[in-house]
């Protein structure tokens, strides 16, 4: 049955360009009849002939024949969130690229809707929220409930970029940071680091989600040892937090090593330790490239630009072709420092070989 897909889109696109088609098509079920196969193979055929630009499928709209130049420049609509830039954030700015890509080549207009949020809370300013008219919708760093209720409300396919949700059915391209961080703490643990902290968000007053990296951590730290509550500070990614974390943990004891949530807090983390002269290794959970920060160190890597394109391409497909839009999961894996074998950690991010 799967075979037969492409032969029933080729008949359809005769029926098409010769004028037999026109306007609403009957339903699936009843081209399926027609050509003697189930809905979901003759719905192959159509999401081929709606990706060719030459069908209109719309959830409870039905199927419609697109006249030559009558299509309508479809409109994504990007919202994220105020404080950071989208274009120029270290984070942002790959999943940005990757899906302003993808709906470029395609053809789709992409336009943006800015939030505000309380900087000491996360919490979205959302009387502000006025959505615009879109195909589409995929939010970045923005998760809170009342917003995506509001996202619900407006009818079209939408998508959570990079961030994580607690629910894990609704639309997301989301990063699995477990298989990562296991590794990342037993090669922390291989070299007699026993007392790892962590500095990054561990509580939040918008979506459980975003503490995927700090549940990661807890459990594998468990694996060998009690959760070193001291050396956790719950700071959110902001300028300023990593160094205050920083200033908590080492109030509280001396850690062997750091995990840090979140790559944009680096830079000053390394910055406080080298003040302070003390020579530990920390691993960032993102991979970024930052001033400041070694290339070469031990590092939880997320495929951010993958995150961007498998996010158009999935609202894409849910716009163009009225297919659903299903979650998916990228892991983010540990990459160790180039030099392995009987090197050992001497500081953060740097190795020396014995």
């Amino acid at each position: 049955m799967e075979s037969k897909h492409p032969a029933i889109a080729a008949e359809l696109r005769r029926r098409l360009k010769s004028g037999r088609l026109k306007g609403r098509l009957p339903t699936s079920l009843e081209l399926a009849r027609e050509f003697g196969v189930n809905v979901k193979t003759l719905n192959k055929a159509m999401h081929t002939l709606a990706a060719e630009g030459l069908l209109e499928r719309r959830r409870r709209g039905g199927t419609r024949t697109i006249a030559p130049g009558g299509r309508q420049e479809r409109r994504i609509e990007v919202i994220f969130e105020g404080y950071t830039t989208v274009f120029s954030h270290p984070f942002w700015r790959d999943i940005w690229s990757g899906m302003v890509e993808q709906l470029g080549t395609a053809g789709f207009l992409v336009v943006l809707n800015m939030l505000e949020s309380d900087r000491a809370t996360g919490l979205l300013r959302l009387e502000s929220f006025n959505p615009g008219p879109a195909d589409g919708r995929i939010l970045l760093g923005v998760m809170e409930k009342r917003l995506l209720d509001a996202v619900v409300r407006t009818g079209v396919p939408w998508i959570v970029a990079g961030d994580r949700l607690e629910d894990s059915g609704l639309p997301q391209i989301g990063f699995d940071f477990s298989a990562g961080m296991a590794a990342a703490v037993d090669y922390l643990v291989a070299r007699s680091c026993r007392a790892i902290g962590f500095i990054g968000q561990a509580s939040s007053f918008v979506d459980n989600g975003a503490l995927h990296k700090f549940d990661a951590y807890r459990k594998a730290i468990q694996r060998h040892c009690q959760l070193p509550a001291g050396l956790i500070a719950d700071v959110r990614p902001l300028g300023g937090n990593g160094a205050a974390g920083l200033a908590g943990v080492l109030r509280r004891g001396r850690p062997d090593a750091l995990i840090v949530g979140n790559d944009t807090l680096l830079p000053e983390i390394l910055q406080m330790l080298a003040e302070r002269r003390l020579r530990i290794p920390v691993v960032g959970c993102d991979g970024l490239s930052l001033p400041g920060v070694p290339e070469r160190r031990p590092m939880i890597r997320a495929p951010l630009r993958r995150c961007g394109e498998l996010a158009a391409q999935k609202l894409m497909a849910a716009v163009v072709g009225g297919s659903a839009v299903e979650p998916g999961w990228l892991e983010a894996v540990f990459v160790p420092p180039e030099t392995e074998g009987p090197a050992r950690i001497r500081s953060a991010g740097q190795i020396a070989v014995p």
